[in-house]
């Protein structure tokens, strides 16, 4: 990537008049990108915020997407039709946090999903391309430890559903690349390799 981007994440609650101020803020902060979640209002209905738009394009930001978006890839509504597809917990499933990144049909679903988030907004952002999947917020190490998965760290765990959402979004851009969140308190996921195009989040943002 030739230019080093500076980041500044907007959630998909955030109101219009708040982005506004928060445009200023990343401008003031030197950042040079905003990022928004994959479900954010922003792609759904840009007609709704076009003051919001022409201020970003005034300001010459990159427009990045995703954030703490993993259950947008595997809905927690789900848990209460297939309860394996979500983690185990002391030989219960539960819907609280990530999944069951091991079971094929968590794989299949994530995949579907991924790709059409990904398409939803891709023709959006600012090329290189850069989307993020950070896994739920304080709780980036918890994951599941049913029989499968219990081979694998939550470290591992994390990056087999990256790499799952990355196989997707190579079939719609193979220049894309999709930022994750190396674990601080985990070691390394060494048995599991991130595909060409995942990197680690350089950490250069605000409001994260």
């Amino acid at each position: 990537m030739k230019q080093t981007r500076k980041r500044l994440f907007v959630t998909a609650k955030t109101s219009v008049r708040e982005r506004e101020k928060m445009i200023y803020l990343a401008v003031e902060n030197e950042c040079n990108t905003v990022v928004f979640s994959l479900n954010d209002r922003y792609f759904k209905n840009p007609n709704k915020n076009q003051k919001y738009i022409k201020l970003i394009n005034n300001q010459a930001l990159n427009i990045e997407a995703g954030g703490y978006d993993f259950s947008l890839v595997m809905p927690k509504k789900s848990f209460f039709l297939k309860r394996d597809l979500f983690r185990m917990h002391q030989g219960n499933r539960k819907a609280d946090h990530h999944f069951c990144p091991t079971n094929p049909e968590t794989i299949s679903i994530i995949t579907e999903n991924a790709h059409n988030l990904f398409s939803a907004v891709i023709e959006k952002l600012a090329s290189p391309r850069i989307f993020h999947l950070f896994p739920d917020k304080g709780f980036e190490t918890t994951w599941c430890a049913c029989p499968a998965c219990r081979a694998f760290s939550p470290a591992e765990q994390y990056l087999i559903a990256v790499n799952t959402a990355a196989d997707a979004l190579a079939k719609i851009d193979t220049d894309a690349r999709i930022m994750y969140i190396d674990f601080d308190t985990e070691p390394d996921a060494e048995g599991i390799s991130p595909k060409p195009n995942v990197i680690v989040s350089d950490k250069s943002a605000l409001n994260i």
